[in-house]
C-alpha cells in the first residue's frame, strides 16, 4: 500500500536491506526528505513517521487505473551491506514492470487463470518485491499479506489461498520444509532465490510439492536476469530481450530498460547470447597451499548432505601470530559433525574440510537469507566459549 500511495504521488521508495534502526537512519540521513510509513505505532528516531494507524479511513472512493511515468524513479533499493554500507540502485518504474513481464512469461507462459502468491521473504527485498508484488499486480494476481517463516505457517498460508499457488521462497525455508514433510496443497510452481539449490535438494522439492520448481537469478543492480529449471540442468537461461557481453575477464547483462550494460558481480561462464553457467562471488574465491575453490560451491556441497538443513563455510581474518583455518558452521539435528566431515570427504578437495566444524541450531541469517561478515564472526568469536561449556559439538 505504501509503495503504491508513493507511486500516485510521484514519489521514490527506499528499500532498506533490513529494519534495523541504525541501517534506517543510515540510509535516512542521505535522503533529507525521506519519511517512514509503519503499520504499528513505533517510529524512527530523527525520521518523520507516517502511522497508517492514525489515518483516518475513506471509503466509497473511485478512481482510475493511474499511468505511471515510465523513467519514474519507483525504488532505489540496497544491497545487504553483508560486505560493507549498503549501496543504492536506483529502479525506474518500465524496469519493474518489464522484469516482471518477462518473469512471468518464462514461467507460467500464457496463463490466463487467476494465480495466488505466497512468499517467505521480505517484499522490499529486490527478489521478494519483483516476485510477489510485481509479478501479481502486472497479471491481475492476488497474493497473501503475511510473511510466513516455519514450515507449519507456509502450509497454513498457502491453504488458505484458492487453487493455482505459487511459492516464492528461498532454499533455507525450502530445506526446513523438506525435514518436516509435512502435506502441502497442490502448487503451480515453487520459486527459489538467494542462493542456488543442488540437483537433490530440488527433486526433493518437486516431489514433495508435486510440482516444478524454478530458480531465479538476479542481483540488485539489475533485478532477476535470468531463470533454470534445476532439474534439468545447471545452466541459467537469461530472459527473453537479455544478452550477454564480456571485456576482458568482466561479463555484463545487456538489457531494453537499462541504458548501459550492467556488470554481473558473480563470475560465470557464458555458453552463448542467452546462456551461462554459475561460478560464485569472485570476492569468495580462496586459496590455501595453492589449491583454489569457491565459498559458495563448499556451502552448495555442504547443505546438499542428507540431513543438514543449512550450512556455511567461513575464513575469518588473518593473524599475524596465528595459522587461519577455514571453518563451517552446520544446522543438523540429530547429526553428529563426524559423519558430515565424513560426506564432505568425499565431495571436496581434503585441503578444504573445515577445521573445525561446529553445529549449531540456526546461522545468524537477516530477514533476506543473506548471512553477513560481522555476524559470522560473532558467532566465530562464541565458539570457544560455548565448548567450554558443552553446548556445541564441534570436530576437527
Amino acid at each position: 500500500m505504501g509503495f503504491a500511495a508513493a507511486l500516485l504521488r510521484g514519489q521514490t521508495t527506499l528499500l532498506p536491506p533490513n529494519r534495523a534502526p541504525q541501517i534506517v537512519v543510515q540510509i535516512g540521513s542521505t535522503y533529507p526528505t525521506c519519511y517512514t510509513i509503519t503499520d504499528g505505532d513505533e517510529g524512527v528516531d530523527g525520521l518523520e513517521t507516517v502511522s497508517l494507524n492514525q489515518l483516518q479511513n475513506h471509503t466509497g472512493l473511485s478512481m482510475t487505473n493511474p499511468v505511471i511515468p515510465a523513467h519514474h524513479t519507483a525504488v532505489i533499493a540496497f544491497t545487504s551491506g553483508s560486505t560493507g554500507i549498503p549501496r543504492p540502485n536506483s529502479k525506474t518504474w518500465e524496469s519493474l514492470v518489464t522484469v516482471a513481464q518477462k518473469t512471468g512469461g518464462r514461467i507460467l507462459g500464457n496463463q490466463e487463470k487467476k494465480m495466488n502468491f505466497v512468499a517467505t521473504v521480505p517484499h522490499q527485498h529486490m527478489y521478494g518485491l519483483e516476485t510477489s508484488i510485481m509479478l501479481p499486480i502486472q497479471y491481475g494476481w492476488a497474493f497473501h499479506s503475511g510473511r510466513p517463516f516455519y514450515p507449519e505457517d507456509i502450509r497454513s498460508a498457502l491453504w488458505e489461498l484458492p487453487e493455482k499457488r505459487i511459492l516464492v521462497s528461498t532454499p533455507i525455508h525450502l530445506r526446513a520444509c523438506l525435514t518436516e514433510q509435512t502435506q502441502f496443497p497442490d502448487l503451480q510452481c515453487v520459486l527459489s532465490a538467494t542462493a542456488p539449490l543442488s540437483d537433490s535438494v530440488a527433486k526433493d522439492v518437486e516431489k514433495l510439492f508435486q510440482t516444478q520448481i524454478i530458480e531465479i537469478y538476479g542481483f540488485a543492480e539489475a533485478g532477476t536476469i535470468a531463470t533454470r529449471r534445476t532439474v534439468t540442468g545447471e545452466s541459467w537461461e537469461l530472459l527473453d530481450g537479455l544478452s550477454l557481453s564480456s571485456e576482458v575477464s568482466q561479463h555484463f547483462v545487456n538489457t531494453p530498460y537499462f541504458s548501459d550494460p550492467i556488470r554481473i558481480p558473480d563470475s560465470i561462464t557464458p555458453g552463448g547470447p542467452q546462456r551461462f553457467d554459475l561460478q560464485g562471488r569472485p570476492g569468495h574465491l580462496i586459496n590455501i597451499g595453492g589449491h583454489r575453490a569457491s565459498l559458495d560451491d563448499l556451502n552448495y556441497q555442504l547443505t546438499d548432505i542428507e540431513g543438514v538443513i543449512d550450512g556455511v563455510f567461513f575464513m575469518p581474518e588473518s593473524q599475524e601470530d596465528t595459522v587461519t583455518r577455514l571453518i563451517a558452521f552446520a544446522v543438523a539435528p540429530g547429526q553428529r559433525p563426524e559423519k558430515i566431515l565424513s560426506s564432505l570427504r568425499k565431495k571436496i578437495d581434503p585441503v578444504f574440510l573445515p577445521r573445525p566444524l561446529y553445529l549449531v541450531d540456526a546461522l545468524p541469517r537477516n530477514p533476506t537469507g543473506k548471512l553477513p561478515k560481522g555476524a559470522l564472526e560473532t558467532l566465530t568469536a562464541n565458539q570457544s566459549v560455548w565448548q567450554d561449556t558443552g553446548k556445541r559439538s564441534s570436530a576437527e
